[in-house]
């Protein structure tokens, strides 16, 4: 038997009926008889069965019966209530996420009712999205405060660096091989302190990016030999799966800070003889860059710390390297995720594609407005 034959939805004249895959919703029907017409690919997804658009299918089979999804479809049939913009959370498999639900009672003239039309809008994971944005708030207030420290720093900075060269040439001319010395010393801890402002000011506000595309394999090789030594003092052993045509899409400069704060970051992390791994891959479309350390990992209750501005459990640390890498990456318009259970850390960095980074173009360059 067909399905327009079946199912009472189709009862409705067809001109009538909207092309349910033009709009940006799932559209399920449920009838009385406890039956569930699959209207669009969307609706399919939010379900949890993907290949089932334009099918009809009873509700229990598409979700347990003692799930919250059921219960929630049972009720708006059985209530024929109509809701407007009511915020339901949405759970399949491991998925969750929230939806906005309005449902349509679908009667006769005679007021019959035969079941009911449901509009789910997917929000996302309401969670998710609450933690970034507190993270973008938190970043973008640190960094105001780090710039005005920045500049107030930088300037006398600058100031005694100058008058320190001008009295070590003096100096070189005396002969006084001791003064020098000190000299040296003062010159050493400036240059720190200027390494610490420049973080403070790339944390400060979005980097104006120079992308372009480039192998990966070029970035890896210019950090090579700072590898090479931090192996042989460490013991620590690189292990690559890069592939040799693989390219990356973004600011060659930053990419490879990036690289360099993540690689470091680990390599702090183990002890002797420990091993490092670098990887990259193409995921639906987007590059994802892993670096994964032996280290005794990340407790679960740090993890959310580890990324915000001045946090360290180092005695030497600034607790910046972290919080650079993941302004580093949402300047590029991607994410960063963390992994760690026990044993050993991955960083994970996914960066959308060239054909993802033109269409959001846009929507960076007005982030970098309202940041700025």
């Amino acid at each position: 038997m067909s399905m327009k034959q079946q199912h009472p939805i189709f009862s409705v004249e067809p001109d009538l009926l909207p092309d349910t895959q033009l709009l940006n919703a799932g559209i399920l029907y449920l009838a009385k008889d406890g039956s569930m017409a699959v209207l669009n690919d969307i609706s399919a997804e939010l379900i949890g069965m993907p290949q089932a658009t334009g099918s009809i299918v009873p509700i229990d089979m598409a979700l347990s019966e003692d799930s919250d999804e059921y219960q929630v479809l049972q009720h708006i049939i059985q209530t024929e209530c109509e809701y407007r913009d009511a915020v339901v959370r949405w759970e399949v498999g491991t998925d969750v996420r929230h939806v906005l639900m309005d449902t349509f009672v679908h009667q006769s003239q005679e007021g019959q009712v035969y079941g009911m039309y449901i509009v789910m809008k997917d929000m996302g994971n309401f969670a998710a999205l609450d933690q970034q944005t507190q993270r973008v708030e938190k970043v973008a207030t640190v960094g105001k405060v780090a710039a005005g420290i920045a500049h107030e720093i930088r300037n006398p900075l600058t100031t005694v660096k100058g008058f320190l060269q001008v009295l070590e040439g003096r100096l070189h001319n005396g002969l006084m091989d001791e003064e020098i010395q000190y000299v040296e010393v003062m010159m050493s801890e400036i240059e720190r302190v200027n390494a610490l402002v420049a973080e403070l000011l790339l944390l400060s506000k979005p980097t104006k990016l120079d992308k372009r595309t480039f192998p990966m394999v070029e970035l890896l090789q210019e950090i090579q030999p700072w590898m090479q030594a931090v192996a042989r003092d460490h013991g620590v052993e690189f292990l690559y799966d890069v592939p040799a045509d693989f390219t990356l899409f973004g600011d060659r400069d930053m990419l490879r800070q990036l690289l360099l704060h993540l690689i470091k970051n680990a390599i702090e992390a183990m002890d002797v003889d420990g091993s490092l791994s670098i990887g990259a891959r193409m995921v639906s479309g987007r590059t994802e860059i892993y670096i994964s350390d032996t280290g005794p990992g990340i407790p679960y209750y740090l993890v959310d710390k580890i990324f915000d501005a001045f946090y360290t459990t180092k005695d030497k640390g600034t607790g910046l390297g972290l919080a650079i890498c993941e302004r580093i990456v949402a300047d590029h318009g991607g994410k960063i995720l963390v992994s760690s259970k026990g044993f050993g850390t991955t960083f994970t960095i996914s960066l959308p594609g060239p054909s993802q980074q033109s269409a959001k173009l846009f929507l960076h360059n007005q982030a970098h407005s309202l940041l700025s």
